[in-house]
């Protein structure tokens, strides 16, 4: 399975009519969307609605009230594709939530493999975000603006405090943020286009903050302690986990287009892995079979009581299934060491000057791995006691990285099933520096411009038998150089 979500807060202006209106101009906008074709969209104005056309494309709304004001409402909208592939968008508006004045709506659209052989792709966010975003007056997530456009902070204190709210994770609830620091005034990574372009890709999935100067950068680093990021260093950090990313460019064009494509992805892959705080479709369906069960339990036959029951534990199967599927997909770490020794060996600027890591922490648990490999030839290569004692002291007061364990256990629960190990361990390299450049008898990964020292990786179509799989994994596990760990 292959996802995208986000959450957000809009005015409650988007009530159930411009809900409803949305998702049906939404569908009508789809090309591929016959649903609505043959069925009037009245049907769709009622507390539950289910339709299903004849190419089996599906759509099921819901609505939720208390004591006839509304609760929530959602829809489940599944569409198949001639590649053994189901692609499901899911949303829900929850009303006055997390205030009075605000509701809250939630989105997931999700690739899924209905055949063992269909090779699932990472959905793009449902244009239905941007008309959302578009229908309703301008939104908060604590400081920061629901939009599409990005933040130009001004040179004033009170922007300053609210930079350094990003950096001590209270500026949002809701969206990550994507920080661009300033280089020179008026001068970034990315020019004013570019940061246009990326906080329209972005609406609605993070937010972008740009500072204005390098000067700006110094007020904000006391204002941090140092934790800011600066010198056109581009952040991305999320709420409660702090800084997860950081992103550089090497100037030309093509290295200004990665880095946006770099920075939209991590943010989009960051949003989607946070929990939801609101409702999600499950949330939803199981709230609503509670409702009708309690609510009309005296004239219902036992059959339909029965009937609704069986309903509930499908809703709660499939939630169990969606969680376990989650798992496999990777969390979300901080580089900020949250276990012994995790930060120990580098500076936060040191790491800035190295190329981009496969996985946070990557360049310590690296270092610590050549110190134990110089401890064991330092007899043999002369060491003299001082320097052995001070690579003992590091060894003793350090530790590996969880996230290293994380990537070789995702790797292993990625390629155990023979059927689906290509398509399962591609995902999984495409998060960590790899990028595909061909499709035909195999699928050759290529590294990131930028990851020295990687090589290609070819996974073949062809299922293999157990062994194969393992060889594979282990051969994957000593280019990517996590072998010895």
């Amino acid at each position: 399975m292959s996802l995208f979500a986000t959450e957000f807060p809009v005015k409650s202006s988007v009530d159930k009519a411009a809900f409803l209106s949305q998702v049906i101009a939404w569908l009508r906008g789809n090309n591929f969307s016959k649903v609505l074709d043959e069925f009037d969209s009245k049907d769709l104005d009622k507390s539950h609605a289910h339709i299903r056309s004849a190419n089996h494309e599906e759509l099921i709304f819901r609505e939720l009230t208390d004591d006839g004001s509304n609760k929530a409402i959602g829809f489940r909208h599944d569409i198949p594709d001639d590649n053994g592939r189901l692609w499901r968008t899911e949303a829900v508006l929850r009303f006055s939530f997390p205030s009075n004045d605000l509701n809250l709506i939630s989105f997931k659209t999700q690739c899924l493999a209905k055949w063992p052989t269909a090779r699932t792709d990472v959905p793009k966010k449902p244009f239905l975000i941007k008309a959302i975003i578009g229908d309703s007056s301008q939104s908060s997530d604590k400081s920061l603006p629901v939009s599409d456009k990005p933040v130009w902070l001004s040179e004033s204190e009170q922007d300053v405090l609210r930079a350094a709210s990003i950096f001590q994770s209270t500026a949002s609830k809701f969206l990550p943020i994507v920080y661009i620091s300033a280089r020179k005034p008026n001068e970034w990574q990315l020019d004013r286009v570019a940061i246009e372009k990326l906080a329209y890709e972005l609406g609605g999935v993070a937010h972008v903050v740009v500072e204005p100067s390098r000067g700006f950068s110094f007020k904000l680093r006391d204002a941090t302690a140092g934790k800011n990021s600066y010198g056109g260093t581009i952040a991305l950090v999320a709420p409660t986990y702090g800084t997860l990313r950081r992103f550089f460019s090497g100037g030309n064009d093509v290295d200004r287009f990665e880095l946006s494509q770099s920075i939209r992805a991590a943010a989009t892959s960051v949003r989607s892995q946070m929990p939801v705080l609101g409702w999600d479709w499950l949330n939803l369906q199981e709230a609503c079979l509670i409702d009708q069960r309690n609510r009309e339990r005296t004239r219902l036959t036992a059959e339909e009581i029965e009937y609704i029951y069986q309903e509930e534990i499908r809703t709660k199967d499939e939630k169990i299934n969606d969680l376990e599927t989650q798992l496999l997909e990777r969390p979300i770490t901080t580089t900020q060491g949250s276990s012994p020794g995790e930060e120990f060996l580098v500076s936060r600027e040191f790491i800035e000057l190295m190329s981009p890591e496969i996985y946070p922490n990557e360049i310590s648990d690296r270092i610590r791995l050549a110190v134990q490999s110089c401890l064991k030839h330092a007899d043999s290569d002369g060491l003299d006691k001082r320097s052995k004692h001070m690579l003992e002291e590091i060894l003793k007061n350090s530790s590996y990285s969880d996230d290293v364990s994380e990537l070789c256990n995702d790797l292993k629960r990625a390629s155990r099933d023979p059927k689906r190990m290509t398509a399962e361990v591609s995902s999984l390299l495409l998060r960590h520096g790899y990028i595909e450049k061909s499709d035909n008898k195999h699928i050759r990964l290529e590294p990131v411009k930028g990851m020295g020292g990687l090589e290609n990786i070819t996974l073949s179509k062809t299922p293999g038998d157990k062994r194969g799989l393992e060889n594979s994994r282990k051969q994957i596990e000593k280019i990517l150089g996590i072998n010895k760990f």
